[in-house]
């Protein structure tokens, strides 16, 4: 399977808005270009990979530093494979892909968050080399 990936445009929002839907985030496309055009700065980033021109996975990235440590940090904000086509190494591709462009903005390090009940994701996560090294709190504020 020949998987291309490259950066996002408003033009991909419907495929990526159908992704963040199978990871239990419903919106509209309108919302997502939005924020597609929103985050065109530098120190975020949008990856698609397409399967026949199709897009197939989306993963999103940010740098930022910390105040307590040195070094610029690389988080994935968001990342999801169709559902059809996980396990088929799409995901490892673009994970791949968002590490060595992080590595290239001299990111230290990468974090995410994955919910709890995604105990596949986290495995997936795990047999590339991360590691649980602590919790994630949330309190909404509206």
């Amino acid at each position: 399977m020949r998987v291309e990936i490259f950066e996002a445009t408003a033009l991909h929002a419907e495929a990526i808005t159908q992704l963040l839907l199978q990871l239990g985030y419903p919106d509209n496309t309108a919302a997502v270009v939005h924020r597609i055009e929103e985050n065109q700065r530098p120190d975020y980033k949008i990856f698609v990979a397409a399967v026949n021109q199709q897009v197939a996975g989306v993963i999103a990235v940010h740098t930022y530093t910390y105040l307590h440590t040195p070094g610029q940090i690389g988080r994935i904000m968001t990342f999801c494979v169709d559902e059809s086509l996980r396990g088929s190494g799409i995901g490892t591709q673009l994970l791949t892909h968002a590490e060595k462009y992080l590595a290239e903005k001299n990111c230290i390090k990468v974090e995410l968050n994955s919910n709890n009940r995604r105990t596949e994701t986290h495995l997936f996560y795990k047999q590339r080399g991360y590691e649980q090294t602590s919790l994630h709190f949330v309190k909404k504020l509206n």
